[in-house]
């Protein structure tokens, strides 16, 4: 879908003024008072009935994402785009969590609804992508690279 047109419809469901940042589905809003569930539920449905894709939406306040930019242990410690945050839906069950296989060069470390990932080697060869953690941790999410996180936190201050 093209980031106008998602734009616009976001827009016409009374989410304000709506910027957007690349093409992955980027978003940024005023959120008019309206808590993050409830947000994340006009945005599916309204990008279900504009576009027919039913995509899960993960949200984060401002406060929230620059939370989880500044907690992320590996920020500075490679390039910003080997570094990723998988943003999650929900904290994963009680005592859920995930095992770097040994074999593997990458770094991840569960944090609350975040995951932290250093890609040493670069990401796209990588097997560790969001898949990767949501099929163990049983949550949805939707992995960011450090650049991004860092201009959607400029965004949204």
């Amino acid at each position: 879908m093209k980031m106008p047109a998602l734009r616009e419809v976001l827009a016409s469901a009374g989410l304000g003024e709506v910027e957007t940042l690349q093409v992955a589905g980027n978003i940024v809003l005023d959120d008019g008072g309206h808590d993050p569930g409830e947000i994340a539920g006009v945005v599916r449905d309204a990008v279900l009935d504009a576009f027919g894709f039913d995509l899960p939406v993960v949200v984060r306040t401002h406060v929230e994402l620059a939370d989880a930019h500044a907690r992320n242990p590996f920020a500075g410690t490679a390039e910003g785009r080997w570094v990723q945050t998988v943003f999650l839906t929900e904290p994963p069950p009680g005592g859920t969590t995930f095992e770097v296989p040994a074999e593997y060069p990458e770094e991840a470390v569960l944090d609350g609804r975040e995951v932290f990932v250093r890609y040493p080697e670069g990401i796209g060869g990588s097997k560790l992508q969001a898949a990767w953690f949501e099929k163990r941790l049983g949550v949805t999410g939707t992995a960011r690279n450090a650049n991004t996180v860092a201009k959607l936190v400029a965004m949204t201050s």
